[in-house]
């Protein structure tokens, strides 16, 4: 009989469906990695694979095993893996090429065809097993004394990429330098955006989001030296007048209308990155001329971003590194709570909803 392990999946389209199952136990070849997981986050976009409205399963399969933000460390490796040893710490990237010319370049966050797979999101079984086996070259080394939060690094890829798109995209001003961001929404990725402009030198950052202060991320913030506003004291477009030149918006609300609302205070010369996807029909009436004056005018950039590249995720690493120098077991606090395997997993989306960040723990 062949050995199998635990793992956690869904009937993807089935709403509320997440369940414990068993999957065989994954053997590497030449080229792969072997992984006993220690944890893996949870995020929105694993909310939405519970609750039905996206994932898909492996071809030929009926269950999809979710979880995209991992954590673990090598259990073995392929005779030509030469990248890791056992016994490193490691994550991994989540999207895998369809061979579009991005991808072909290396670039499968920029992918054209969008015939992609993703691990535990779209066609491909993800993270939140006892073991996994990957590519060497998907596999993201991640040194010891970020143990505690490397579970943190794909988050954290989300806004290394958009902050480097912003950067290659201001090129065009070789003068150009931010000293004011927004960020919209205090979630992990809006904090984690915050952190990462922070440790960039960026003197003015602030968080926009809904609930009014004291709260676990308004003290995330102030640690970081930035700042939280609640739409409940200052509307966006009362943030814009506060502060006059924005040379950054990050928006990770996931909510259009929200995204919309910050298009017209973003300062000239500006970039916008808009992070998140939002499903449904949602409309909205806006002042089209005067948003697309003041872009013209303004010469300002509205860009999308998704996905991550392997830089990023090397970037990410180096970034938590130096998050743990400038503000010491900050980053940690984003862990507000943690869910072990064997507990009651039906609660995976309810309790994550409620944190910062939630976390499935495997073991040491």
């Amino acid at each position: 009989m062949s050995k199998t392990i635990h793992a956690v999946a869904v009937y993807p389209g089935e709403a509320g469906s997440v369940h414990r199952t068993e999957i065989p136990a994954p053997e590497p070849g030449d080229d792969e990695v072997l992984v006993d997981v220690i944890r893996v986050g949870v995020c929105g976009t694993d909310r939405e694979i519970i609750s039905g409205v996206i994932g898909k399963a492996p071809e030929g399969a009926d269950e999809l095993v979710i979880g995209h933000e991992v954590f673990g460390r090598v259990a073995a490796v392929g005779k030509n893996v030469t990248k890791v040893k056992v016994g490193d710490f490691t994550g991994a990237t989540v999207r895998r090429p369809d061979g579009c010319p991005a991808c072909a370049a290396g670039q499968p966050d920029m992918c054209v065809w969008h015939q992609y797979t993703e691990r535990g999101i779209q066609g491909a079984n993800g993270f939140m097993a006892k073991q996994f086996v990957e590519h060497e070259q998907y596999i993201v080394s991640i040194p010891a004394e970020l143990a505690s939060i490397g579970v943190l690094t794909e988050p954290l890829t989300v806004v290394e990429k958009a902050v480097r798109q912003v950067r290659l995209i201001q090129r065009r001003m070789p003068w150009w330098q931010p000293k004011t961001a927004v960020v919209l929404g205090a979630g992990p990725i809006g904090l984690l955006g915050a952190l990462l402009l922070r440790s960039q030198g960026v003197e003015e950052v602030v968080a926009v989001a809904r609930t009014p202060a004291p709260n676990s991320s308004a003290t995330i913030l102030e640690a970081a030296g930035a700042r939280y506003v609640s739409t409940e004291e200052m509307s966006i477009p009362e943030v814009g007048q506060h502060y006059p030149q924005i040379d950054v918006i990050l928006e990770s609300t996931g909510v259009s209308a929200v995204a919309f609302d910050g298009i017209p205070i973003l300062g000239n010369d500006g970039v916008m990155v808009l992070l998140s996807l939002t499903g449904g029909t949602r409309t909205a009436e806006i002042p089209t001329d005067a948003i697309n004056t003041g872009i013209v005018g303004g010469n300002k950039t509205i860009v999308g971003s998704v996905n991550a590249g392997f830089e990023d995720f090397t970037n990410a690493v180096a970034s938590l590194r130096k998050f743990e120098s400038l503000w010491p077991g900050l980053a940690g606090t984003l862990i507000t709570s943690r869910l072990p395997v064997t507990g009651d997993v039906s609660q995976i989306a309810s309790k994550a909803r409620d944190e910062i960040k939630m976390v499935v723990e495997f073991g040491p």
